[in-house]
């Protein structure tokens, strides 16, 4: 039982007294006053019911008048912090094994002490080394004796955006017909706190936070580094790419560990408390109503609430006083542009090009060669093809279209005069069949020094 543990049943005790702790009670009043006390059930914090007898709630009372509310706490067990069934060396010895090789749990400890002699087999329970190595603080996979966590922030704006996906509603998909979850894609500024963008849509793909961070840099300037997990939405080839484009330091947490990008977490528990877990979804039934109610919650509280992170001062307060530090684009264009990207393809006899599991149509002259296809980031559906610095357009192959369109053929190129050599190898086969060389034909397979037999 721990402090908090007795400092309950403390008060569990004094509200059974009640009111006999300060009344002055005449001389036998106090033991029928009792009596009733202990014909009656009780609930404790617990939940659990209970009744005391007489006595115990006689000895209750006269504890509670020599040591007043810390006399109803029950006494500690004299044995508090020790193990009854390990000895102090053992002890010692659990915690060195944890501590030399923090992989350890404690089923591990327990069985290589059976192993080595040192406990007998069934003798120790699992828990008695679990609440070792808790009260030494090595318990729990995410030890960390070597590396501690610090709090930290980025020194100034746009310096370092978090970014993390939050799963929201089931909403109706217009593309499907179906009820599918959205996901809340968003950026979080890590020295103002502000969110340069935030969007809900369906599907956690690389394509949509490519759009998000679009959007957060035409919005808020072009940020310094990214911190972000390793979900392939941030992982993917368009997205180091774009970041080498731009000079942009991409970086990514550890797999497992959501506190290092603890402020967008926190974010996404107030996006929860305030928003997310009390929509009406009789009234949301959009992903579009979803992102009006985000943006009104991120626009008209979040970014004007004060935040005791930043001194009382609020998100916007603080970016505004730092936007000159901040990385603007140069020229929209240039920004757009920056969200293209290009890659190689074989183009294939039937005049198509496979891309991303779509098959377009290339113009005939190039099938056999190797093709440059330019591809936006932000519309998957915007692929072009570069011949010669020339950009030209292309659209997805259209099979059933494609039976009914007329083939123009080339004009016919008259074949070229073969020349005639008049060796032919099944006939000179034929011939020296039939008419073998004379034996005075000199042998051009023998060496020219002769033979050696």
């Amino acid at each position: 039982m721990n402090d908090d543990d007795r400092t309950q049943e403390a008060l569990f005790r004094h509200a059974i007294l009640g009111d006999l702790l300060s009344r002055n009670l005449r001389r036998g009043e106090l033991r029928p006053s009792l009596a009733q006390l202990s014909e009656k059930t009780f609930e404790d914090h617990r939940g659990r019911p209970r009744r005391m007898a007489h006595k115990t709630l006689e000895e209750w009372f006269y504890k509670y008048r020599c040591g007043g509310f810390e006399g109803l706490k029950p006494a500690p067990r004299s044995d508090q912090g020790r193990s009854r069934i390990l000895t102090a060396e053992l002890e010692q010895l659990i915690v060195d094994l944890k501590r030399e090789d923090p992989g350890r749990s404690a089923p591990l400890i327990l069985r290589e002490l059976e192993l080595a002699g040192r406990v007998r087999r069934a003798e120790v329970a699992v828990s008695a080394i679990q609440r070792i190595l808790k009260r030494q603080g090595l318990s729990g996979p995410r030890m960390q004796l070597e590396r501690p966590r610090y709090r930290w922030e980025a020194s100034m704006c746009g310096e370092l955006w978090q970014g993390d996906a939050l799963h929201g509603p089931v909403l109706t998909n217009p593309a499907t017909g179906r009820p599918q979850r959205a996901i809340i894609f968003g950026l979080l500024d890590d020295h103002s706190r502000i969110i340069p963008y935030v969007e809900a849509g369906f599907g956690e793909t690389g394509d949509r936070f490519l759009s998000v961070l679009y959007n957060a840099i035409a919005r808020r300037g072009i940020v310094r580094s990214l911190l972000l997990d390793n979900h392939a939405s941030f992982t993917n080839y368009d997205l180091r790419v774009l970041c080498a484009t731009l000079n942009i330091r991409l970086l990514h947490s550890r797999p497992g560990d959501a506190p290092s990008k603890g402020k967008i977490e926190r974010f996404w528990r107030s996006l929860r408390e305030h928003l997310v877990d009390r929509l009406d979804l009789k009234k949301v039934t959009t992903v579009d109503e979803l992102n009006l109610r985000l943006w009104s919650y991120v626009e008209g509280e979040y970014h004007t609430r004060p935040h005791s992170s930043l001194s009382g001062k609020t998100p916007l307060e603080v970016w505004e006083s730092g936007t000159d530090d901040i990385r603007w684009p140069s020229d929209p264009a240039w920004l757009e542009s920056a969200f293209y990207g290009k890659v190689q393809r074989l183009a294939r006899n039937d005049s198509t090009v496979l891309w991303r599991g779509v098959f377009y149509e290339i113009p005939p002259y190039l099938r056999g060669r190797k093709v440059c296809l330019r591809y936006s980031l932000l519309d998957t559906g915007r692929v072009s093809l570069l011949d010669a610095n020339v950009e030209i357009p292309i659209r997805p192959v259209n099979p059933v279209a494609n039976a009914h369109r007329a083939r123009i053929c080339s004009p016919a190129v008259p074949p070229e005069e073969k020349p005639n050599t008049g060796l032919n190898a099944p006939d000179l086969v034929l011939d020296n069949f039939l008419y073998p060389p004379s034996s005075d034909a000199p042998d051009y397979d023998t060496p020219e020094g002769g033979s050696d037999e």
